[in-house]
């Protein structure tokens, strides 16, 4: 946990990231469950549910709990024919990373801006409204797989929208490093089993 913000500042991502979406969720769950045809529950992860970054741990936690709980969530409520996605994009050109609507700690640490995490800030920044996703584009797709149209007709929901083409190397590598820890130290982390 970076120690540059504030309980308060800890409490509030995620209560407006994680709490809020359950709370959405949980409020709407009586209807979607008396409903019948098609029913989905959508909630945004994003490339922070794969990775962690320095700098942005909170926000990354956050994203993490979001496709973690709808994966959950996804496999408790299909007995009821609901599905549940997390949708993931990469970078889109949105005015998320621009000066005037990302939030920062209230508190900066000068210790911190030699290290990765004054290097992920600055990198941020610098991404503003150079992203490479299309909102419209991407927009689009979301669209056709919730609805199962377009693009997606005959497809089902899927559990995750990988969405964006920095987010597909960005799983991949992921995948790989996960691999290889496992491989790694298998032997190790596996001799954990009762012998009867």
């Amino acid at each position: 946990m970076t120690d540059y913000c504030s309980p308060k500042e800890d409490y509030d991502i995620f209560n407006t990231n994680v709490f809020g979406m359950l709370n959405v969720i949980k409020a709407f769950l009586p209807y979607l469950r008396a409903s019948p045809g098609h029913r989905t529950i959508s909630n945004f992860g994003s490339l922070a549910s794969w990775t962690g970054r320095a700098g942005c741990v909170l926000y990354y936690g956050t994203k993490w709990a979001c496709s973690g709980l709808s994966e959950a969530l996804r496999d408790e409520l299909a007995p009821f024919g609901i599905s549940v996605t997390a949708i993931e994009p990469g970078y889109f050109r949105t005015g998320f990373l621009n000066s005037s609507t990302s939030i920062h700690s209230e508190k900066k640490m000068d210790e911190y801006e030699n290290t990765k995490a004054g290097e992920v800030r600055r990198m941020l920044e610098s991404r503003a409204g150079k992203q490479i996703g299309d909102v419209q584009k991407g927009s689009k797709v979301i669209v056709d797989i919730l609805t199962k149209s377009g693009a997606a007709e005959g497809k089902e929901v899927p559990i995750r929208i990988a969405l964006g083409s920095d987010l597909v190397p960005a799983i991949r590598d992921k995948l790989q490093a996960t691999e290889n820890l496992l491989k790694e130290w298998e032997a190790v982390t596996t001799a954990t089993d009762h012998v009867d």
